[in-house]
Order: C-alpha cells, then sequence, then structure tokens
C-alpha cells in the first residue's frame, strides 16, 4: 500500500508540473488554433490526474483536506471549461454535467463544514481558506445548475465576444490554472510569506488578469464588428 501511496505521489507531482508549465500554452497561443487545441487536451488530461491522484491520498487533516479540495476545484474548473466549447451550438447539459455541479456543490459544502469545524478549534487560518473557496466553489457550481435549469438564460444569438460560452470559458481555464499556480506556491512557500497570502494573494492578482483578459477579447471582437 505504501508503494502504491509513494507512487501516487510521483505521479500527482508529475502531473501537476505537466499542467504548470503546458498551460500557459494554450493562453498565449492563437485562440482556436491546432496548437491551442492539443496542449489544452495535455492540460485538461494533466489536471485529470492531479485530481484523481489528490482523491486517492486524502486524509483528515486540514491541509490536505484542502488541497484536495482545490484539486477538485482546479479540474472542475477545466472540465467545465472544456465543456463550454462542447456546447456552444447545443446548451441543453448531459448527464456529465449535472453529474460534475452536484458533485462540486457536495465538495463546496464539505468545504464550508470543515471551515466550521476549523471555527470550534478557533483556527483562523484554515476557517479564512475553508470558507472562501468553499463559498466560491458553491457559487461556482450553483451558476451552472442556474444554467442547467433554465433560471439562467443564455442567448447565442449575439456577436462572439458577449457569448456566455465564449466568457466563461475564458474565466474557468483561467482560474483553473491560477489555482494550479497557487498549490504550486503553497507547497513551496517560502517562510518569509505569510501563509494567507500565498493562499489568497494569486487568486486577486490573476483575477484582475482574467478580467482584462475578458475586455481585451471582448474589445477585439466588437472592433472587427465595426
Amino acid at each position: 500500500m505504501q508503494t502504491f501511496l509513494k507512487f501516487d505521489l510521483y505521479l500527482h507531482i508529475f502531473a501537476g508540473f505537466t499542467a504548470l508549465v503546458t498551460g500557459l500554452v494554450p493562453m498565449l497561443s492563437k485562440k482556436g488554433s491546432k496548437t491551442h487545441t492539443t496542449w489544452g487536451n495535455v492540460y485538461y488530461w494533466a489536471m485529470f490526474i492531479v485530481a484523481l491522484t489528490a482523491i486517492i491520498r486524502f486524509q483528515t487533516q486540514p491541509f490536505l483536506i484542502f488541497l484536495t479540495g482545490i484539486a477538485i476545484f482546479s479540474f472542475y474548473n477545466t472540465f467545465t471549461g472544456v465543456r463550454l466549447i462542447h456546447r456552444k451550438d447545443n446548451p441543453k447539459p448531459k448527464f456529465i454535467d449535472w453529474f460534475g455541479a452536484i458533485l462540486m456543490v457536495i465538495a463546496s459544502l464539505v468545504m464550508l463544514f470543515f471551515a466550521y469545524l476549523s471555527s470550534q478549534k478557533n483556527n483562523i487560518f484554515y476557517v479564512t481558506l475553508f470558507a472562501i473557496f468553499g463559498t466560491f466553489m458553491f457559487v461556482l457550481a450553483f451558476e451552472d445548475l442556474r444554467v442547467f435549469t433554465g433560471m439562467k438564460q443564455i442567448n447565442n444569438d449575439v456577436p462572439l465576444q458577449t457569448r456566455y460560452w465564449f466568457r466563461n470559458h475564458i474565466s474557468r481555464m483561467g482560474g483553473s490554472y491560477l489555482a494550479t499556480v497557487t498549490a504550486f506556491l503553497v507547497v513551496n512557500n517560502p517562510p518569509q510569506i505569510p501563509g494567507l497570502v500565498v493562499w489568497i494573494a494569486p487568486g486577486v492578482i490573476g483575477g484582475i488578469i482574467i478580467g482584462r483578459t475578458r475586455k481585451f477579447y471582448r474589445d477585439k471582437f466588437k472592433k472587427a464588428l465595426e
């Protein structure tokens, strides 16, 4: 069993490093190009392995519980980012979409539950982390469920820059990569930098970058239509 877990750890590290490196390629390459698609697929499966190996190594220690939650969160962003492309012409969700969203809701509630348990131990560090990421995970999955049930209407008969699938593909894949970068920084966190800063700062900085990227493409396609 120990040999298997050691192999799982090495595979997790390898897949995480692969995702960290290859994730930059589709982001920096021309959208829709062969390079973008090919390396995007490599990144997708690397993230799948990261999540799977994290779940296999799940242990009831707060730090490891949180890392597992982040791995699930990362892959859900990757998964939905790809599914948005597949569903752009037919937004009707399939079973796998429902299954993923419901699992994400469950994972988010687990994160929030551990935020509560941490509060009982007056552990502000884990209360903050579990509460922030658990809430964000829930909001993300709940938005998808609103779309699936028709509570949130999607109109694809609009210019490309305003289409739901296009905007959210950028956000989901960007969010996935941010979570990967965050996990890498946390594991290799120098003692001089407070833990909460390493956990939260990449998301704040990356969120700004994602917002600017969405605006860039919105303005670019808007200009092309003029």
